[in-house]
């Protein structure tokens, strides 16, 4: 088990601090972080319980029209790889759309946290362009997926181009204010898809790509 930190009792989900201290702790953490493969800044900012806020109605909702959408476009898959995986909160709404998820992070506190939350997928430490463990078996997973951490990325280009080499499919989701920054990087991909996720008043966009040569769709 994890060893309780301050941090962990003050900013635990009900506690009455919670929404305060995490506030300050992300505008604390955040600093220096974006664009720029910060890897020490996003593993202090786990130093916080959930600094995302992903129990929120908010990113619930995120997760589920994530699904929806791979659902509709995927279908259920045996393996799916989760780039960013953190503490595991949308890692359990995947793990309905596969048979096995693989989850990758940079930041070790996140990964500790995401292999006590799903104990049944498999959590590493490391970064899409070196994996923590050997692909499956013919070398790529059935679907790539890399939900709101391109953004987070000096080489968002190189990331893609890596998803579409390990992957059957891929797909990424990213937030509104970060469009002008990770569009650009997805729009000539050839068969692209693109779509909204909506939860007023936020908005998400999604990409769904099957790279050239990929294995086709499993009906």
């Amino acid at each position: 088990m994890t060893k309780k930190t301050v941090l962990d009792i003050v900013a635990s989900e009900g506690a009455p601090a919670r929404q305060l201290v995490s506030k300050l702790w992300r505008r604390y953490a955040m600093r220096g972080i974006g664009a720029n493969d910060n890897h020490a800044g996003l593993d202090k900012l786990y130093a916080l319980p959930d600094p995302w806020g992903m129990t929120t109605g908010r990113e619930q909702s995120r997760f589920a029209q994530t699904n929806a959408v791979i659902a509709a476009h995927a279908g259920h898959v045996g393996t799916l790889l989760e780039i960013g995986s953190g503490e595991g909160h949308q890692s359990e709404h995947l793990s309905k759309m596969c048979d096995q998820l693989y989850g990758l992070d940079v930041s070790e506190r996140a990964v500790d946290r995401a292999r006590e939350r799903l104990p049944q997928a498999r959590f590493g430490v490391g970064e899409i362009t070196a994996l923590p463990w050997e692909p499956p078996q013919g070398g790529k997973y059935d679907l790539v997926v890399a939900c709101e951490v391109l953004y987070y990325l000096s080489d968002i280009a190189g990331a893609v181009d890596a998803m579409s080499r390990l992957g059957n499919a891929c797909l990424v989701t990213f937030f509104c204010p970060s469009a002008r920054r990770v569009a650009e990087h997805l729009q000539d991909i050839p068969g692209l898809q693109r779509g909204w996720i909506y939860h007023d008043p936020y908005a998400w966009l999604w990409a769904y790509w099957r790279p050239q040569g990929a294995e086709p769709a499993q009906s």
